[in-house]
């Protein structure tokens, strides 16, 4: 999976593709807050999250798989 900046909900969607985005931002919201490095995270005020920080959580939670 590529490190770029995504929208948090669609970054959500990836690592929770069956639920719809609002639902799947509010999980993975919940398991960053259970991560003190990515606690930092969920006070940021953007919409999105930069490659640093989306490399960030990918090192916490893995790298999600995606069906292409």
């Amino acid at each position: 999976m590529k490190v770029q900046s995504y929208g948090r909900m669609e970054l959500a969607q990836i690592y929770f593709p069956h639920i719809c985005g609002r639902a799947a931002w509010r999980k993975l919201k919940e398991c960053m807050a259970d991560e003190p490095a990515l606690c930092p995270l969920l006070r940021v005020k953007r919409r999105t999250f930069l490659p640093i920080e989306v490399e960030s959580i990918f090192r916490v939670f893995g790298c999600p798989a995606q069906d292409d």
